[in-house]
């Protein structure tokens, strides 16, 4: 009896160490809505917060290919968005209004070149128990001149 005690204790122990370490790991700051208006779906351009690269979980982005990025429309969904070019590369949630990406590019010469990209998400999302969904409604790109890479040349 003591021995099944012990074992349960131990095991209750781990998983409140694991519980208090995921909640205390540092540089994840949630961007569920760091630039204001996006949790009404529409931003200001001028009033647009990209989250500091540091920041991000996926450290160093992710090299994503030009015929994925020009995929990416108004409309675009959530589960779209994931197939094409992954999670988000920062703390945020599903529900979020805004998606922020690290992504990388091989450019004419062959070298790489890093860009921000945020995605503002419309405000119509009433749930999953109504099956309902985000829709993609605005696009930006740090620094502007990446816009270059979502439009796919044959």
């Amino acid at each position: 009896m003591k021995k099944y005690l012990c074992h349960y204790g131990l095991l209750a122990t781990i998983a409140l160490l694991f519980t208090v370490s995921g909640c205390a790991q540092k540089n994840i700051t949630p961007t569920w809505h760091l630039t204001p208006g996006a949790q009404k779906g529409s931003v200001n351009p001028d009033d647009l917060v990209f989250p500091d690269t540091n920041k991000a979980w996926q450290k160093g982005g992710t090299i994503v290919n030009h015929q994925d990025i020009a995929k990416i429309r108004v409309g675009t969904t959530k589960d779209e968005l994931y197939k094409l070019i992954g999670t988000p590369h920062f703390s945020e949630g599903f529900n979020a209004r805004e998606w922020d990406y690290i992504l990388k590019f091989y450019d004419a010469n062959n070298t790489v070149e890093t860009c921000q990209y945020k995605i503002i998400f419309d405000d119509s999302y009433e749930g999953r128990i109504r099956d309902d969904e985000f829709f993609a409604t605005e696009f930006y790109w740090q620094p502007a001149s990446c816009g270059k890479y979502a439009q796919f040349k044959r």
